[in-house]
């Protein structure tokens, strides 16, 4: 990766791209397969920092998306196609049970299971040069001609078009919106690890969630020897889970094993085979959608632009997403190639935000409601919600997912 030690670098036709993660590094890709030259600016001195995380599902959309640009074999090499999606009581009954091959036939590509820090290896590897590390961003200014970019240090990066790909808590995004509020905290609280652990004892390709109350439990195999899982607490269940662990001196391990020791197998033997630094707790948090998120020569893309819970497993599928379409809007309109960019992208960005804003709200908007909808703990309105589930989730909630999650934007979507 380059470490660029000029103390301005100014090119009239290289997009700036403002963080180095999945959304980052997507965009800069897939704006090179535009025939659009852009470089990624990390703040974290290391790409072990920049791909924090263990596991995600990249599902069909994204697959779609890193498949118009090039990239759906270079994750296939690094990723575990997944077949089903199994939900289960913690009681122990099944509830649930989706076939996601038969959503990899309908729409031409499969879904896949992957190693985080896999796929944004991968990422970084075919970005190359094009990413800098340890590049702290402090401020920007646009102007009719271009935007420039402060970084710690002193250094100042001039171009044509900011990016802003910085997650939850973007710079880019507030100086865009300074008067937003906060992120909202989501009510929950996840406890994520990663633990070897043989197939016999958890099958490839099945993707298992298991509800209880005040909380629920996934996990999945990433690769032959690698099991990704996340314990999910409400608010209320976390708060009570850790003043019981403060007063009794427990581990986070321990005090897990105190939650969710009695649930379905192998739950409980996922927690006790993973160490206590080898578990991440995770505050959920998102934002309300915005009508709007770009100016003449400035947008947002991933997280910057609609942060999400995971409860549709959407995150950085939208990011990649919103990365390609990005991109084909930029193209759409003359701006790739020689002085391209030079010329008013604003028009551009309407674009991009016609086809993304609507789409993403709502993705947004449907995981925060299945948030709600998983975390509730009242032991009657939870079998009352185990009874819906086993009743419509394999038929109508089945669809409805699918209905939403594959009415991409992508130009090249399947039909």
């Amino acid at each position: 990766m380059a470490d660029d030690h000029a103390d301005h670098d100014h090119d009239a036709q290289r997009v700036i791209v403002l963080g180095g993660g999945i959304a980052g590094l997507t965009t800069v890709l897939a704006l090179r397969a535009a025939g659009i030259p852009a470089k990624a600016y990390e703040r974290a001195p290391a790409l072990r920092a920049a791909a924090a995380g263990n596991g995600l599902v990249v599902w069909h959309n994204a697959v779609l998306a890193l498949r118009s640009i090039g990239l759906d074999k270079d994750l296939d090499a690094v990723a575990s196609e997944l077949h089903r999606y199994r939900f289960r009581s913690r009681r122990g009954g099944g509830l649930a049970d989706w076939s996601v091959a038969d959503g990899a036939r309908r729409y031409g590509a499969p879904a896949y299971t992957v190693r985080r820090a896999a796929l944004h290896g991968m990422l970084s590897d075919l970005t190359g040069d094009d990413l800098v590390l340890g590049a702290r961003c402090t401020g920007f200014t646009e102007d009719a001609d271009g935007v420039t970019v402060r970084f710690d240090g002193g250094r100042t990066v001039s171009g044509p078009l900011l990016i802003g790909a910085d997650g939850l808590r973007s710079t880019v995004r507030r100086r865009l919106m300074p008067c937003e509020p906060p992120p909202r905290y989501a009510g929950m609280t996840a406890c994520q690890g990663m633990v070897d652990m043989p197939p016999e004892r958890v099958p490839p390709g099945v993707f298992v969630n298991t509800f209880g109350e005040g909380g629920f439990f996934v996990h999945y195999r990433l690769d032959d020897t690698s099991v990704y899982w996340d314990a999910v607490l409400n608010d209320r269940a976390a708060r009570r889970l850790g003043d019981s662990a403060d007063a009794l001196g427990l581990g986070v391990r321990e005090a897990l094993l105190r939650a969710f020791g009695h649930w379905p197998d192998p739950i409980p033997e996922l927690i006790r085979a993973t160490p206590d630094s080898g578990i991440q707790p995770v505050d959920i948090h998102d934002r309300d959608p915005v009508a709007r998120w770009s100016t003449r020569r400035v947008t947002l893309v991933g997280d910057a632009a609609q942060p999400m819970t995971f409860n549709l497993g959407q995150g950085a599928n939208q990011a990649m997403e919103g990365a390609v379409v990005l991109a084909q809007c930029l193209a759409a309109a003359g701006l790739a190639g020689p002085d391209g960019l030079a010329a008013d992208p604003s028009a551009a960005l309407a674009a991009y935000e016609a086809r993304r804003i609507d789409r993403s709200a709502a993705i947004a908007r449907r995981s925060r409601a299945n948030g709600v909808f998983s975390r509730w703990q009242n032991p009657a309105v939870c079998r009352l919600r185990d009874t819906f589930m086993r009743l419509a989730f394999d038929r109508v909630v089945y669809r409805k997912t699918y209905e939403l999650t594959m009415a991409t934007t992508l130009e090249s979507s399947h039909p």
